[in-house]
């Protein structure tokens, strides 16, 4: 008997994009929600880091990245949905092509490239208390790294990601614009 593969949504989109928020969304029908940072936050936490920054998890992603594979991080949510055996998965947080790849191999999967003008994402940003505290600055210090500028082919590449989308969801409005256009992508899917 043939196992069915499991259906799985990707998102990416540049930090305060909204990928955790469309991603909880999503889970309401009936998705896992799966997040790449989720291994790096893990690692460092076993490292005995207490104050997580973007700018530790840009350096662990990239070292994880250079030591065992720009894939990596796909690997292990592959792995996580073939363990717990989950029908539906949606993964947030794609910052390198090669992890694009590594879900394109399983012909079941789509990706949702979130696109946000860049001082919406920081005006949300400066709002949370999650990470650090950002300034303009910090912000398009951290925000240039993540999309790629002055990477290598295992760095982040959050640009690429971007245009590497199935499906392309402008979100600089409301919660309730952004669900909708989630809406709609499933029905296309």
């Amino acid at each position: 008997m043939l196992k069915q593969k499991p259906l799985i949504i990707g998102i990416t989109g540049a930090f305060g994009s909204g990928k955790s928020t469309a991603a909880d969304f999503l889970k309401s029908f009936g998705f896992t929600k799966i997040s790449l940072a989720h291994f790096l936050e893990k690692d460092l936490k076993n490292r005995g880091e207490k104050k997580i920054t973007r700018k530790l998890l840009q350096d662990l992603g990239n070292q994880l990245r250079e030591k065992y594979g720009a894939g990596i991080l796909a690997q292990k949510a592959l792995e996580l949905i073939n363990e717990k055996a989950i029908g539906k998965a949606v993964v947030e947080g794609f910052r390198n092509s090669l992890e694009i790849s590594e879900f394109r191999k399983q012909n079941n999967f789509k990706l949702i490239g979130l696109v946000v003008n860049r001082k919406i994402r920081f005006d949300r940003l400066k709002k949370l208390v999650r990470r650090e505290k950002l300034n303009w600055e910090l912000f398009n210090k951290l925000d240039n790294r993540d999309l790629g500028v002055g990477e290598g082919k295992r760095g982040l590449q959050v640009a690429i990601c971007l245009a590497l989308s199935d499906i392309f969801i402008e979100n600089n409005r409301s919660l309730i614009e952004l669900k909708s256009k989630i809406q709609n992508a499933l029905k296309e899917k």
